[in-house]
């Protein structure tokens, strides 16, 4: 029962974000439906106990939906098994893959896995901001929600991701008072501050 619930507020956020205009709206995304397009990273947070220390972070480009994974290596294996788990299997394929260049990313085994699935997987010029500006804000909000909820500290993120995930995802909903809007999150040194409706546009 628990997981439909889970399920249907997801389906129901995900319905939302389709209709809020996106921050980045228009531009070189303007062309593509909902789940076409999609950036992709990795973050580092502390090593947890059962040994993950990576989150493949995945942002889709025309609402900036965050799908998340965590994994203890950031490698290309773990990459694609986070990729059809949270995107192909619950959006379906998209037509392009954005990413930096890094060894989990650009390789023949992500290469082959691309040209199977009719994804064109497109790598971001080195230190050029504005290709990656998406998901890094949305790394950017999941690391100070996850910091956060942890009371100024990453102390169990993995358990929090999921809720993190959420709200960075329902961060200004106009029918969601989740809390991204409605709760007050204690910092480190025991103030209280509001979740950042953070801009993220291009």
């Amino acid at each position: 029962m628990a997981k439909v619930i889970h399920d249907c507020e997801t389906c129901a956020a995900i319905k939302q974000a389709k209709r809020v205009k996106p921050l980045w709206y228009g531009g070189r995304w303007s062309k593509y439906k909902y789940g076409e397009a999609w950036q992709i990273d990795y973050i580092t947070l502390p090593q947890t106990r059962q040994g993950k220390r990576y989150v493949l972070t995945m942002v889709e480009a025309t609402t900036g939906w965050l799908e998340t994974y965590p994994v203890p290596h950031a490698t290309a294996q773990n990459t694609i098994l986070g990729l059809e788990k949270q995107i192909l299997w619950r959006h379906g394929t998209p037509e392009r893959i954005e990413s930096d260049n890094g060894t989990h990313f650009k390789n023949s085994l992500i290469n082959t896995w691309a040209r199977e699935h009719g994804i064109e997987w497109i790598y971001h010029i080195p230190y050029h901001a504005p290709a990656v500006r998406k998901v890094e804000c949305c790394n950017g909000l999941l690391k100070t929600t996850l910091k956060a909820i942890g009371w100024g500290t990453f102390k169990n993120w993995e358990v929090n991701l999921a809720k993190a995930t959420w709200m960075v995802n329902t961060r200004g909903s106009i029918n969601r008072a989740g809390l991204a809007q409605s709760e007050h999150l204690h910092t480190v040194d025991g103030t209280h501050e509001r979740y950042s409706k953070k801009d993220c546009s291009d």
